[in-house]
């Protein structure tokens, strides 16, 4: 059986080091190699171009289409494991694969991404079973090529963007699996993660590692939000209601996380300071529970796991908080150090004031009605109002 590598190049360096391989390691296999060189800058675009090409080429609807970032590297057999399935369910249209970490930096970011990855894999084993995934990872995927190569499919990769109210119509920088798998949406399309094919994913961390922390969490939630409020407005029916209410749950659970260290530090503050110190006696029992499904997902045991963990989700909450009123605002430290949203002239400035003001009444609200639910606070009389 033979084969088509499509590489969407950025310079002529990485070309030699690839074309050397090949030519070392490869020349017995039925393999064509074919180069695009992009003449436009960014991920999305070197994706597009490859796409129109494979259009123009002719290829049959019913070719398989792997895409594949730079930065991974596929586990020996894996292609066995995800390309039957096509020919055996004919309705299936993507796959997309397990992932490991392989992380060059601080120990405790190559822990909280095990980690994470260990609740990746949880949330799309139960996922996969609805037929739909919550995304279509960009480290490795399988598409049937039939829509892959419709002109829709490509400009929306190329130019996916979002209208809102405050920052007006904007770009995706990144997230192109969130596009490539809301596309999948609209067309009903059946999605399958395979549990037993393995990529390995290559981090590399510079400088800080809380800061990098951040700046993922900010691009993965910002991805999120803007792609799960248009998957929302689908609707049940053509999303299914399992994947469509996991999506409201990511909405919910952003503002729920926040409730806990409310309370504590307000109980703290108002009654009595031994809240503070039942609260991180619940945090530790709580956590270190469900550490114990996590360490079955990742077949090793971290202690540090169950304050990773609680920080984990404490800081996501935050960031989506933050990112809600931001969308348009967006960076990708890993590719080198793009950013989208900036700007200085005065209507950005009001822009960013008002982002500012909302996100203080929603913290505001939040707080306030924790605290009057929970009767840490009375509301006030009002026969003493008149």
């Amino acid at each position: 059986m033979s084969a088509t590598l499509w590489l969407g190049s950025g310079d002529a360096y990485d070309e030699d080091i690839i074309m050397t391989y090949l030519r070392q390691h490869a020349s017995h296999l039925p393999l064509q190699f074919i180069m695009i060189r992009q003449n436009i800058p960014g991920k999305r675009m070197a994706i597009g171009l490859v796409l129109r090409a494979m259009s123009r080429r002719g290829i049959h609807s019913d070719d398989l289409i792997v895409f594949m970032d730079g930065d991974a590297v596929l586990s020996p057999g894996i292609l066995r494991k995800c390309c039957p399935l096509f020919k055996d369910d004919p309705q299936l249209q993507a796959i997309t694969t397990d992932e490991e970490v392989i992380c060059y930096g601080p120990k405790w970011i190559q822990s909280w991404l095990t980690m994470r990855f260990a609740q990746r894999r949880i949330a799309m084993q139960s996922h996969s079973m609805a037929n739909k995934v919550l995304t279509l990872t960009g480290r490795m995927s399988v598409f049937r090529a039939n829509h892959l190569t419709r002109l829709k499919f490509i400009r929306m990769l190329e130019a996916d963007h979002l209208y809102h109210w405050l920052w007006g119509n904007f770009r995706f920088l990144s997230g192109d699996d969130k596009s490539t798998w809301y596309y999948m949406l609209t067309q009903d399309a059946k999605m399958l993660y395979v549990p037993d094919a393995l990529v390995y994913t290559i981090e590399e961390i510079d400088g800080s590692g809380i800061e990098r922390m951040t700046q993922n969490f900010r691009r993965w939630s910002g991805n999120m939000l803007r792609n799960g409020t248009r998957a929302l407005k689908l609707g049940p029916n053509k999303v299914g209601f399992f994947i469509w209410w996991c999506v409201m749950d990511q909405r919910i659970a952003m503002w729920t996380m926040l409730v806990s260290p409310i309370v504590a530090i307000a109980a703290t503050l108002l009654h009595d300071p031994y809240y503070i110190v039942s609260y991180f006696i619940w945090i530790a029992i709580s956590r270190m529970g469900l550490s114990l499904f996590l360490f079955r997902y990742s077949n090793t045991v971290h202690v540090e796991w169950p304050f990773i963990l609680y920080f984990n989700q404490l800081l996501n909450a935050g960031v989506k908080v933050y990112c809600l009123a931001r969308l348009s605002k967006q960076s990708w430290s890993n590719r080198g150090n793009q950013t989208a949203g900036g700007g200085d002239s005065l209507s950005d400035q009001l822009k960013n004031i008002m982002a500012s003001y909302i996100t203080t009444v929603w913290v505001t609200a939040l707080v306030m009605t924790v605290l009057f639910y929970t009767q840490l606070i009375k509301f006030p009389d009002l026969r003493y109002l008149f």
